[in-house]
């Protein structure tokens, strides 16, 4: 879904507990076996930590770097651009897991944006924004739901 200031994903159910869901969201160093959007990361679980990624926008891998703002374990996590001062884009990407029962739940990500930059930004690449963000959750459930079943 794409906002006036913000690209999201879907809202998707995961047949799988949150807790595999956030544990498969933080472990940075497989995101190649199911992340199509971002199948490059690298990042420590701590807040200020860098997330060193390469993101697939339709035109090849382009190197990412944001930071680790909030950790709320099990359910959100939020990584940043640097947003300094005078940046004309800032940006703030958050992925929030809930529990429906104890083997489901839902999953969705949110990119938020403030700065002069942003109308343009968005108008040139929201949509592949919002692909790869419904791609990201796809292949997290996908792999989720492998791990759960026990075939990954």
């Amino acid at each position: 879904m794409i906002g006036e200031k913000s690209v999201a994903s879907e809202e998707i159910t995961i047949e799988a507990p949150a807790q595999l869901v956030w544990d498969v969201i933080v472990d940075f160093d497989n995101y190649h076996l199911w992340n199509a959007f971002c199948p490059g990361m690298e990042a420590r679980l701590e807040v200020g930590a860098p997330v060193l990624m390469k993101v697939d926008l339709g035109n090849g891998l382009q190197d990412q770097v944001e930071y680790i703002t909030a950790i709320e374990a099990p359910h959100r996590i939020v990584w940043s651009m640097e947003n300094r001062p005078g940046d004309p884009i800032h940006a703030d990407r958050t992925q929030v897991v809930t529990p429906l029962d104890d083997a489901r739940c839902t999953y969705w990500t949110v990119d938020e944006f403030d700065g002069e930059m942003v109308p343009d930004m968005m108008a040139a690449m929201g949509a592949q924004m919002e692909r790869g963000f419904n791609l990201c959750a796809q292949g997290l459930k996908a792999r989720a739901e492998a791990l759960y079943r026990g075939e990954a």
